[in-house]
């Protein structure tokens, strides 16, 4: 069942006419959020939302059924070479990787008169799965968030590397303890940052989190950390940081037993099982 606003029901039991526009919101992995319109100019939705005026969709249609069954929706995006995401030109985005596993939600939207909203309903929320980029277009399929079900049992393996995710709930380390914040220094690009201070905490494999500029609040895994002079992160930001910009860097685990003891005196919390013989040679 969708939901529904009080003034959206009213109107739709009523005789009144009304226009309808289906509203596209991204949310990347790195934590931007973008919102296009579906129609032919920008509108904004009853919570105050804006949505820009971007690329041409096509969609399939959208279902209810009863149960658990992953419902999917297949998406075509036809961008202009203005069309950005971000800074990035949509074709470039999605080459380099920057909607690989985004959400996408797709809510229709009712006004009286048009551009006037009244209330919008939610018709599909889940990630990208597949993604084809040609050159006169994107092509997506998207799987809701039923999928998520399909997950491994049980969740933990055998295995002599640690099975947690650095800094969870089963890990239990504070990152943020050792966080460092610093201000990206002249000749910074997309995918490399220069200006870390000199510091030996790992960062690689760690996070950076735009704090100020064009990317605050995204964040990108970090590839490569060269104490006190760059950070190298594994998908480019959708915008060249400026001189001047702050980040934010998280530090890394290599998930092995050493690391956890020596670095991070965590040993206690290690998810791993180190001491299991190989295959080739358990008895």
């Amino acid at each position: 069942m969708r939901q529904a606003s009080p003034a959206l029901i009213a109107l739709l039991n009523s005789s009144a006419q009304f226009a309808t526009a289906d509203l596209y919101t991204f949310t990347l992995l790195g934590g931007g959020v973008y919102r296009f319109s579906g129609a032919q100019t920008a509108l904004t939705d009853e919570n105050g939302n804006t949505f820009a005026l971007g690329p041409k969709f096509e969609r399939s249609r959208t279902k209810l059924v009863i149960g658990v069954q992953v419902d999917e929706l297949d998406v075509e995006i036809y961008p202009e070479p203005t069309d950005l995401l971000g800074s990035v030109p949509w074709l470039q985005a999605t080459w380099t990787g920057q909607l690989d596993g985004a959400l996408l939600q797709v809510d229709r939207l009712f006004m009286q008169p048009y551009a006037t909203a009244v209330g919008s309903v939610v018709l599909f929320a889940g990630r990208v799965s597949d993604i084809d980029a040609a050159r006169t277009g994107i092509r997506m399929k998207c799987r809701s968030h039923l999928e998520l079900l399909n997950i491994q049992m049980p969740h933990r393996l055998w295995q002599q590397s640690c099975t947690h995710v650095f800094g969870d709930n089963m890990c239990l380390f504070n990152r943020a303890s050792l966080a460092l914040t610093f201000a990206a220094a002249a000749g910074s690009t997309s995918t490399l940052i220069q200006g870390p201070p000199v510091t030996s905490t790992p960062f690689a494999q760690g996070t950076i989190i735009g704090v100020s500029g064009a990317n605050a609040g995204q964040t990108r895994t970090i590839s490569a950390f060269v104490s006190g002079q760059s950070v190298t992160v594994k998908l480019a930001f959708l915008s060249p940081p400026q001189f001047g910009d702050e980040f934010e860097i998280l530090p890394g685990c290599d998930h092995s037993l050493a690391t956890c003891t020596n670095v991070f005196s965590n040993a206690i919390h290690f998810g791993g099982f180190p001491y299991i013989p190989a295959p080739e040679n358990a008895v």
